[in-house]
């Protein structure tokens, strides 16, 4: 094999070495799992039947922007009402009543006594600086004949200045069982691609983007000292 040649198959062997890392790269970056689990059953559990009530509104403050979902407590009633439906409003506790997100719970959809929500990624923060974000969830209840209906669950919390609201009236020490499913990079372990995309128009959203970018830095400057090594042995023969 001539020189020339050999020449071409390493660079075609690193180029295609290189492709290969940037799909891992990219494949890697991609990878996602849920963050959130509803909090075993405590003593303190109270149920609360629908029927009779309008709205139930519970403020909670979440620490990470990344929400892509709800679990929420909810047990069917013993006489099944066909295809009940619950609507949820997720909107900020504070300022105008924009709904973040809209949904349509099925009662008889919970498994286990435990609806789950999915909604695309939720980046709920006025502004991205601040780390923490009051929310409302709030279940406007269908008509029902009161103590009929499914029911949810609440608990005693002396801790925290979320707020239970029923029907207006704020039930003081409680707080409405449901737990916030966030979306946890496996890459942002390594580097935090997901804060840098967060909030950017466009390709500039896409998390992935940073860490091939990374990657191809790397690449660069890799190759860069290469050749700097190779021409300094190359001057010293």
């Amino acid at each position: 094999m001539s020189t020339t040649a050999a020449n071409i198959t390493v660079r075609t062997s690193r180029w295609l070495t290189a492709l290969v890392g940037a799909l891992c790269i990219m494949a890697l970056s991609m990878i996602t799992t849920l963050d959130g689990e509803i909090a075993l059953p405590a003593p303190t559990d109270m149920q609360i039947t629908l029927g009779g009530i309008t709205t139930i509104e519970q403020t909670f403050t979440i620490t990470r922007p990344d929400l892509v979902g709800l679990e929420i407590q909810i047990h069917p009633a013993a006489q099944i009402v066909p295809d009940l439906r619950v609507p949820l409003h997720l909107r900020y506790a504070d300022g105008s009543p924009v709904d973040l997100v809209s949904e349509s719970l099925s009662v008889q959809t919970a498994k286990n006594g435990v609806i789950t929500v999915r909604f695309p990624l939720l980046v709920a923060a006025h502004d991205l600086r601040v780390p923490t974000t009051t929310l409302a969830l709030i279940l406007d209840v269908p008509q029902l004949q009161p103590n009929t209906g499914p029911t949810v669950t609440a608990r005693e919390n002396h801790q925290t200045q979320e707020t239970l609201i029923i029907d207006g009236r704020i039930s003081a020490n409680r707080e409405l069982v449901f737990a916030p499913l966030y979306q946890r990079r496996w890459a942002d372990s390594l580097w935090p691609i997901s804060a840098m995309a967060r909030g950017k128009p466009g390709i500039l959203g896409w998390p992935p983007l940073y860490a091939l970018l990374a990657y191809t830095y790397l690449i660069i400057l890799g190759g860069g000292i290469a050749n700097l090594r190779r021409r300094f042995l190359s001057r010293n023969d």
